[in-house]
């Protein structure tokens, strides 16, 4: 009698542990308290990328148009001249995307030009060749290709004749420095001077020698920065006489 007592009160204590296991087995581990609106610190934050790439915005009226990149500075050093390895390829009448790198485009009527002739005969310019093709240069005695390509321009001139006439413009140099330059290296070509750089600055040579081609109307048919050779400038003087041929 007292095991079979004694047994139910054992069965049902563990009835009752196994009761109260389930029950807690069964209840919700813990709730997360709703946030409310004014409670930001509660709301989870989020990772976002942000796209540094896009283009800005532009307000109703506003000029799209992108500000015309600025002409190239002169190189710093001891000389402004270009060098070979700089040197720009011939600019001709076929469109290009990339800006040129002087200050005048293939097509742009030339600017004016009038400057002191280097043998104190008054003045040379644009005016005293209408109708004739020019190939102006403007160079400096400091400039280290303008002494290898100037042997090589005077041949030019003296094989073509009157059919190009080629103006050579020296850039910020007395004239004393000028005409000792030139009678050393036997230079006859036409000679002027730009002592204060005005005319320098007006066709935008922002780098020495610069070479263009002007038609017998008065437009820029081609251009070259930098030190060239034959070949080049064989390509620029036909952009303004096409059947030109010369020797080196």
């Amino acid at each position: 009698m007292r095991l079979a007592v004694l047994f139910g009160v054992v069965a049902g204590l563990v009835a009752a542990a196994l009761l109260i296991v389930l029950l807690v087995s069964l209840a919700p581990a813990g709730s997360t308290p709703t946030p409310t609106p004014g409670d930001a610190a509660a709301l989870p934050t989020a990772d976002i990328g942000v796209d540094t790439g896009a283009a800005p915005s532009t307000t109703a009226g506003a000029a799209t148009t992108p500000t015309p990149t600025a002409p190239p500075a002169a190189p710093t050093g001891s000389s402004p001249s270009a060098s070979a390895s700089g040197s720009g390829p011939l600019a001709t009448a076929s469109p290009s995307s990339s800006p040129p790198q002087v200050g005048l485009a293939v097509g742009d009527r030339a600017p004016t030009l009038q400057v002191e002739r280097l043998d104190g005969a008054g003045e040379i310019g644009l005016t005293q060749f209408a109708g004739t093709p020019l190939w102006i240069n403007f160079m400096a005695t400091y400039c280290p290709s303008c002494q290898d390509e100037l042997p090589l321009m005077e041949s030019i001139q003296e094989q073509l004749g009157d059919e190009l006439v080629i103006l050579v413009v020296d850039v910020r140099e007395d004239r004393e420095l000028v005409a000792s330059y030139m009678d050393a290296l036997g230079i006859e070509l036409a000679v002027g001077l730009d002592p204060d750089g005005r005319v320098q600055q007006t066709w935008g040579t922002y780098a020495l020698p610069v070479h263009y081609w002007i038609d017998g109307s008065g437009f820029v048919r081609g251009y070259l920065f930098g030190s060239a050779g034959p070949d080049q400038f064989l390509e620029g003087v036909r952009t303004v006489v096409p059947d030109a041929s010369f020797r080196p």
